[in-house]
């Protein structure tokens, strides 16, 4: 790469030199390529610890009197120099003797140089990386190994400790690893960690590793010291980790889609990163700090932010705080915690207009007058740079699309056969008292004097006074707005108008699994309250719960989720409540209900931190008693609406609304404490829980009318609002929306580090009932497989049929385990035998094999008896397995099955004339008769099946029967399935596999040959054996068949003498010569010809331990090794 030409005084100092002209030097770094001794190791010990990376490739312009030298072109490879030096060499060196002084010629190098790159920068946009990230990317792929689609995050200098003393070198931070590289005097050190596989990221400063990041996995703890931008590194760090592991959970993994839009979005003040895609993850944390803090959807990008002030009406001031803007939204939040709060959606924006300051501040401050469509100003003062704010508005306003927000035009469809329900409380009323009825008529107009002054919707104005009157409680004829307005569900039903109806009648149409599960737990969702004694109340649940189900199916529906649902529809519209479900399970409680409820898990440990942080001593009895998880899961998966009376849960809905997953924790930490002592003196599980399931039935609202029609047993004990009261007292400050993200990633690498772990340990139990491998093998097997599909970016998912199901094996990746594993592997015709066996294990027939194929495959090959051995190769070349136009198509294999069977023909002409054995002679016949059999019998099944389906898995049974528990093992006492004849064509494929097999061994090639020669005079004979059978009149059983066959013939029912042509076969076709349709082999004649044979018995016998294969594949590269 041509760069500006640079100044230096000295040439040879840490470079060597590879070709020297006249006027141009091409050299290499000290420490590069074919350099060594002492002086390459100091120049690669400083190169590995400096702060800037040269690229190890120059070369310098030079003329033979001046003592200056100039630096034209750098580069990353030997490759890419020597273009540059090339074509200095055919363009530039011809021309410089023409030239009268040195002066003239390097002014026309440099201005040659210059001129190229500025051509070179006509046509370039802005650099998305520094020359300096560039070489230590190119440096990252070199020296680990990594694919070439690995993205370089970012990179520090650091030291790793090692045996207790620090290596100084590189931390490399990517998408998918961390990476640490020394050269020390040529002592490397290379680290390479996944972030998959961490397990625990921290910050220690111990007497041993002071002032350390600590990264654990399973198998090793690592401690790195850095002296500059610690906190910047942990951060970053643990949001490639959070990355990773929300991967994991959804069960989703792919390459990491930057955003380009970054590139050419109109900012200021960017601070200036290593990388671009360090910079693409610093705007997405944002981004999402941003969607959280203001109940944005997920999808929301934040642009960029301003200090400023805001003007507040109800109370005449100007609030200092910082503006935020994205593509739909501006957002301002004050300096003072919960101050004020506002959202205003670009949609209903209608004028943004220059404003003077108002008389504060200073005069030179500028201020904007933001009008919207509802005629509500808001003036926003001290913009350091107004015009710069107004102009990044209007860009704003200018790129929202003209349907956004709006229903999309579609086409009508006839009337719908359900109508969507208002608030059930409104069709079924509870009889309110009166003193209830004056506190719900004091709520609402507290409420609406409130909402005089701050406004109403989305816009309205977020106080500390608002704060209150939700902590109070929210009156029931409020609720259901007030919730979605809080939540920001309102946001994502006004962004998808008509989508709901779409998904209703869509989901009622088909029929899957989550609609049964869903149907299940209906009636069993809130059974107290009258709205679901009825169908109206049970219909409208069920149109929110499949539509939901339908519109994200990687949730689609978990237990608890039909609970929280009918609570949503007592107080909110049909839609409302399908938006507000949809909030909580994707924002405000993420993964909370999912297979796994990974989120309650997750949020298990963050309770049990946040308990030994404020309550130690009760965490220890809790801890003793193993109470801790019994605790969080009900109640945080129902918002205690499942442990607490309905009318109170209601009331910590409205905070947790309001504030996030903050109050669920703080509330739990309030009953704690409160239940303390009673606690402390509990001496089992069974007694604590029964202390806390009192008090909860206890809590009361008797500001509410109870939800249930059942009357309450339970003695009141204290009044929810005082709960909720005194634990924003006691725990509001310290439990912030912050403290729970951070500690929801620490505890997010853990529980999915244990849910694979435990899937590991189901997965391993399941596959040791084959008893097949050995259990050490198997773990060493499921390890290479996990490691395989991160390598191809995709991750374990959890399945339901079975554990081993979550690792599933595309062909390739089944080609590289399998071919570097089993025996039946290698050879000539190992491509074969892999394709066939790759079917053979794809029991469902959509191109993947799952850790139970891939085990059983490798077991069938090393460590079965040799009739399983020889069954199973049978049945993988059996049709339709193995079509007849795979066969002919397979242009190597076809070669090999020629080489094979013109030497067993030479053999069998050869030895036509031997007598054969008379123990083979008694195998040949035993096998002759079954054989028969199964061709009778197979022929008429082959003829009236039409689904290949049926057959393909009764080929699957035969060849795994007797092994496991799996679908393919018989039930004791059973003859296994039959597997059908083999034609000509493909017993033709399976001797050219044994072939191979045995070619290493000549006393096994020879036995080979024979049973061929033999299995090939059988098929022939099973083919002759009917007419034969005809010319035996001794035989009796056709001396018999023949009378009864004549006798019917003698008469018709109307007394004519009849000749059934059609059924009895001609003589002259009966001794018509075969062909390869009527040509077969049985799986018994093939069994009992080819253990006949010893040798071959011995070697289909042997036991071969893969453990050295599956410790050589662990420590193979990689990049060259797999897929």
């Amino acid at each position: 790469m041509w760069v500006k030409p640079q100044e230096v005084f000295i040439k040879t100092a840490l470079w060597d030199s590879d070709e020297t002209t006249l006027y141009f030097v091409l050299q290499r770094r000290k420490g590069h390529g074919k350099s060594a001794g002492l002086s390459s190791l100091l120049v690669s010990t400083f190169d590995s610890v400096r702060d800037t990376k040269p690229a190890p490739y120059r070369i310098l312009h030079q003329t033979p009197n001046s003592e200056i030298y100039y630096v034209i072109s750098s580069a990353l490879t030997e490759q890419d120099i020597r273009q540059d030096w090339q074509w200095l060499l055919d363009n530039v060196c011809p021309t410089l003797h023409s030239f009268d002084t040195e002066e003239e010629i390097t002014e026309f190098v440099c201005c040659k140089i210059n001129s190229i790159i500025a051509t070179e920068q006509e046509n370039f946009t802005e650099d998305e990386d520094t020359i300096t990230y560039k070489n230590f990317m190119y440096e990252f792929h070199q020296r680990f190994g990594m694919p070439k689609d690995e993205k370089l995050v970012c990179y520090y200098s650091c030291s790793y400790w090692k045996s207790k003393m620090p290596r100084q070198g590189w931390m490399y931070l990517s998408v998918h690893y961390m990476c640490f590289y020394s050269n020390i005097f040529g002592h490397k050190t290379t680290i390479k960690i996944r972030w998959a596989d961490v397990t625990e990221l921290a910050k220690t400063n111990s007497l041993l590793f002071p002032d350390s990041i600590k990264v654990v996995t399973r198998d090793a703890e690592h401690y790195f010291t850095l002296f500059l931008k610690k906190n910047e590194t942990y951060a970053l760090m643990q949001q490639l980790a959070n990355i990773a592991m929300k991967q994991l959970i959804d069960d989703k993994s792919g390459s990491f889609n930057i955003d380009k839009d970054l590139l050419t979005k109109l900012s200021k003040n960017v601070p200036k990163k290593p990388s671009f895609l360090k910079r693409d993850l610093d705007a997405r944390k944002q981004s999402n700090l941003y969607t959280l803090r203001f109940r944005l959807p997920q999808t929301e990008k934040l642009d960029g932010s301003e200090e400023c002030s805001l003007w507040t009406p109800y109370n005449k001031r100007h609030n200092w705080g910082r503006l935020y803007l994205s593509q739909n939204f501006i957002c301002f939040d004050s300096r003072v915690r919960n101050l004020v709060r506002l959202t205003i959606p670009l949609r209903t924006v209608h004028q943004v207009e220059r404003a003077d300051s108002g008389g504060t501040g200073s005069s030179d401050s500028g201020s904007i007058l933001i009008t919207t469509a509802h005629h509500t100003s808001f003036l926003f003062g001290n913009i350091s740079d107004r015009e710069f704010l107004v102009h990044k508005i209007s860009e704003l306003l200018a790129k929202l699309p003209n349907d956004v927000y709006r229903e999309k035009p579609h086409k009508k469809t006839e009337e719908p056969s359900w109508v969507p329900q208002p608030p059930l409380m409104s069709l079924f009323l509870t009889q309110q008292t009166s003193p209830i009825k004056q506190i719900q008529q004091k709520k609402e107009k507290q409420w609406e004097d409130h909402m005089t002054d701050v406004g109403r919707g989305i816009s309205m104005y977020q106080t500390t006074a608002g704060s209150e009157l939700v902590i109070n409680g929210i009156p029931e004829s409020l609720r259901g707005e007030l919730w979605s307005v809080f939540s920001g569900s309102i946001l994502q039903k006004t962004q998808n108008k008509g989508l709901y109806e779409r998904l209703v009648n869509e989901a009622l149409s088909s029929k899957n699994q989550a609609n049964d599960e869903i149907e299940r737990d209906l009636h069993r969702s809130l059974p107290e309250h009258p709205a679901f004694q009825n169908n109206v109340g049970i219909s409208a649940l069920r149109r929110v719960l499949c539509a939901y189900a339908l519109k994200n199916p990687t949730i689609g529906y978990c237990q608890a989720m039909n609970i929280v649902a009918s609570v949503l529809l007592i107080y909110c519209p049909e839609e409302q409540a399908f938006w507000l479900l949809a909030t909580i399970c994707e924002t405000l409680l993420p993964d909370y209900y999912n297979t796994r409820v990974v989120g309650a898990l997750v949020d298990q440990g963050v309770l049990e931190e946040l308990t030994e942080a404020h309550l130690p001593e009760l965490h220890a009895k809790l801890d003793e008693l193993g109470m801790m998880n019994m605790i969080s899961l009900s109640w945080f998966l129902t918002l205690f609406i499942s442990v607490m009376p309905y009318e109170c849960a209601v009331n910590v809905m409205d905070c947790f609304f309001y504030d996030g997953a903050k109050v669920i924790f703080q509330v739990t930490l309030k009953i704690l404490d409160i239940n303390r002592d009673k606690l402390l003196k509990c001496t089992e599980d069974g007694q604590a829980m029964q202390v806390l399931n009192d008090y909860l039935k206890g809590i009361y609202n008797d500001e509410a009318m109870a939800l249930s029609t059942e009357p309450r047993t339970a003695e009141k004990s204290v009044k929810i609002q005082e709960i909720i009261y005194q634990s924003y007292r006691s725990y509001g400050q310290s439990v912030t929306p912050e403290c729970i993200e951070h500690l929801r990633l620490k505890h997010r690498l853990r529980v999915v580090r244990q849910l694979e772990d435990s899937l590991e340990r189901n997965t391993l139990r399941a596959l040791q009932m084959d008893r097949l491998l050995e259990p050490q093998e198997l773990q060493e097997l499921l390890s290479i497989i996990r490691e395989e599909l991160l390598w191809a970016k995709r991750v374990p998912c959890e399945r339901l049929e079975a554990p081993y199901e979550a690792y599933r094996l595309d062909y390739t990746q089944f080609k590289n385990l399998f071919t570097a594993l089993s025996p039946w592997g290698k050879g000539e015709c190992a491509e074969a035998i892999t394709a066939r066996m790759f079917k053979l294990m794809d029991n469902d027939n959509d191109g993947f094999v799952s850790a139970r194929g891939l085990a059983l495959a490798l077991g069938a090959s090393v460590r079965a008896e040799a009739a399983r051995r020889l069954r199973v190769l049978y049945c993988a070349h059996a049709p339709p397995l193995a079509a007849l136009q795979d066969a002919s198509a397979a242009q190597a294999g076809a070669e090999l099955a020629a080489d094979a069977i013109s030497f067993f023909d030479s053999v069998e002409n050869s030895s036509g004339g031997e007598p054969v054995p008379q123990e083979m002679q008694r195998s040949i016949s035993d096998a002759g008769d079954a054989g028969y059999m199964d061709k009778s019998s197979d022929s008429s099944n082959s003829q009236s099946a039409s689904s290949v389906d049926p057959i393909a898995d009764s080929i699957r049974a035969c060849a795994w029967s007797g092994i496991g528990s799996g679908s393919g093992a018989s039930t004791p006492g059973t003859a296994p399935p039959a597997a059908p004849p083999l034609p000509r064509a493909h017993f033709l494929q399976l001797l050219a596999t044994i072939h191979s097999l045995t070619l290493h061994k000549d006393q096994l090639y020879e036995a080979a040959a024979q049973a061929g020669t033999l299995l090939l005079k059988m098929g022939e004979w099973n083919h002759r054996r009917p007419s034969l059978d005809r010319e035996i009149s001794q035989d009796s059983l056709y001396l018999a068949a023949a009378e009864k066959q004549s006798a019917m013939r003698q008469m018709d029912p109307n007394g004519n003498t009849t000749s059934d042509q059609e059924t009895e076969p001609s003589p002259s076709k009966e001794t018509e010569p075969s062909t390869d349709d009527e040509w077969s082999i049985s799986l018994e004649q093939f069994l009992a010809t080819m253990l006949s044979q010893e040798p071959l018995e011995a070697f289909f016998n042997e036991k071969v331990s893969i453990l050295p294969d599956l410790e050589a594949l662990k420590q193979r590269d990689r990049l060259q090794s797999m897929s």
